[in-house]
C-alpha cells in the first residue's frame, strides 16, 4: 500500500465517509420485505424468513393500529394458579379485546385472503425489529409497516417462571420484555413457518 492509499485510506475512516454503506441507513429501502395484496387487505411478506406479516390502519376495525388486547389462550392450564391469562382485558374494535378472540376474528375475517393468522413467537418479533433505528423509534421498516407505535406488542409466548406473565416485544427500544397478562398491549398477526430464526438473548 502506497502512501498516498494509506492517507486516503485513514481519512474516510475518520470521517466515516468510506466505511458506511448507503444500504445500512435506517432510512433506505429494504429490499427484505414484499407487499402483499389480498383483497381490500395488503400484508407482508419477509423474504429472509418467509412468514407473512399484518399490517395495521389508523381505519376503525380489526386492524386498527391503536387497538389493544390482553393475553389469553383458554387452552393454558387452569387450576390453582390459572395460566390463561385475562379475557377481554384491552381496548378494541370488531372483537373481543384479548390476543385468542382477536385471532379468531381476524380469522373469520379472512384477512388478506387467508385464515391462519396467529400470535408471533417473541423470536419471529425480533426479526423484523430492526435496531438500527433506536434512535428514531419505532424500530421496525416504516415502509412496509405503517403505523407502528413505538411501544410493547404481546408475543404468543407465555413465560414459564413467573405465573400469569408472558413475553412482549418492545419497538421502542428494540427489546423482549416479560410483563402481566393482564396488561392492554398491541398485537401484530403473522402466518407461516419461518426458518431458523435468531433468538433473542435473554
Amino acid at each position: 500500500m502506497n502512501a498516498l492509499t494509506l492517507i486516503l485510506t485513514l481519512l474516510c475512516l475518520l470521517l466515516s465517509a468510506c466505511s458506511k454503506n448507503p444500504a445500512d441507513s435506517p432510512n433506505a429501502h429494504d429490499t427484505r420485505f414484499e407487499l402483499l395484496e389480498g383483497g381490500a387487505d395488503t400484508c407482508v411478506l419477509d423474504t429472509r424468513t418467509q412468514l407473512i406479516w399484518q399490517q395495521k390502519t389508523t381505519e376503525a376495525g380489526l386492524n386498527n393500529a391503536d387497538n389493544t388486547y390482553s393475553w389469553f389462550d383458554p387452552d393454558e392450564a387452569v387450576g390453582e394458579l390459572d395460566y390463561r391469562g385475562v379475557e377481554d382485558g384491552g381496548v378494541c374494535t370488531a372483537s373481543q379485546c384479548d390476543t385468542w378472540h382477536y385471532v379468531q376474528a381476524v380469522n373469520r375475517d379472512g384477512y388478506c385472503g387467508h385464515q391462519d393468522w396467529r400470535m408471533p413467537s417473541k423470536d419471529e418479533l425480533f426479526s423484523i425489529s430492526d435496531l438500527r433505528r433506536a434512535a428514531t423509534p419505532p424500530t421496525i421498516n416504516t415502509e412496509f409497516f405503517p403505523n407502528t407505535r413505538a411501544a410493547e406488542y404481546w408475543s404468543g409466548n407465555d413465560y414459564s417462571f413467573q405465573y400469569d406473565t408472558a413475553w412482549a416485544w418492545n419497538f421502542e427500544y428494540g427489546h423482549d420484555r416479560v410483563d402481566w397478562k393482564k396488561e392492554a398491549k398491541l398485537v401484530r398477526l403473522v402466518r407461516g413457518t419461518a426458518g431458523p430464526l435468531e433468538a433473542v438473548k435473554e
